[in-house]
């Protein structure tokens, strides 16, 4: 989930049925109901969605990017923050994210009380897993614990897109032409791909997902264990999600979908 969330968290599934942002018109948010085969549009463009008991939390772009609620069953928008986030994360009581004005790290609880500052830096992006965040800055990725404590420089890479898999941070490296690298985190070795820069990044806890941007942005998997690469689909696509054993993304701004193991994709609903 948290690498769908660092992909813009724009393609969601809950037991309301699939969410998907319109990313060309940006005209709400599609709710698919797959069974019944019927489709309509909630009143906002919900990104970095997640899920928390009856509620869905996300960044509403239609409110000025707040933090919102949305409820199982109205389906209606409560803003919790009056500013914007980006890259909200939800992991147990608490909400992380990036505020938009200053580009400081934050947390609050699920009702939007007790904000606190987590990271000082400015950060790119972040990862929260378990019991320690990893946030990418400019000085380089960092590590502290999940109330801002018991910070420590992880690398001096500029990382981009970050994500992590297992004992691996994943990210394009904008000190290196934003190539894909591999940082092994026990070890602290790295291994970079020179012929895969991503657009966009995702695993599902065994491979790794990318929109290669060195070939017009089609679809890689790659196994981190051996450094083998494969291209599943010629498709130009960008917000690469992972939905359970299928793979989401957007390609001319319309969403489609196809196994993990490649294939040919199936658009999933023209956005308009």
């Amino acid at each position: 989930m948290n690498s769908n969330i660092h992909n813009g968290g724009v393609a969601f599934e809950s037991g309301n049925g699939l969410f998907l942002a319109d990313l060309r018109g940006y005209s709400g948010t599609f709710r698919r109901d797959e069974a019944a085969g019927v489709t309509e549009l909630l009143d906002g463009v919900f990104w970095f969605m997640n899920e928390a008991e009856d509620a869905i939390f996300c960044s509403d772009q239609m409110r000025g990017n707040r933090l919102c609620r949305l409820d199982r069953g109205s389906q209606a928008p409560e803003p919790l923050l009056d500013r914007p986030v980006y890259g909200l994360t939800r992991q147990g009581e608490w909400l992380y994210y990036i505020g938009e004005n200053d580009r400081k790290l934050y947390r609050c609880l699920l009702n939007g009380r007790s904000e606190a500052r987590v990271a000082d830096d400015a950060v790119e992006a972040f990862v929260v897993e378990a019991n320690r965040l990893f946030y990418a800055t400019e000085q380089g990725i960092r590590s502290c614990g999940l109330d801002g404590g018991d910070r420590e420089l992880v690398s001096e890479h500029a990382a981009v897109q970050l994500i992590q898999v297992g004992e691996r941070l994943v990210f394009a490296d904008k000190k290196n032409q934003h190539l894909l690298t591999v940082l092994h985190l026990p070890t602290g070795q790295s291994s970079v791909y020179d012929d895969i820069a991503p657009n966009s990044l995702n695993s599902d806890g065994r491979y790794l997902y990318c929109a290669n941007r060195l070939n017009e942005s089609s679809i890689y998997r790659i196994d981190p264990d051996t450094g083998s690469r494969i291209r599943i689909c010629g498709e130009r696509a960008d917000y690469l999600h992972v939905l359970r054993d299928t793979l989401y993304f957007c390609s001319r701004q319309e969403w489609y979908r196809m196994s993990l193991s490649g294939g040919q994709a199936v658009k999933v609903i023209t956005l308009s």
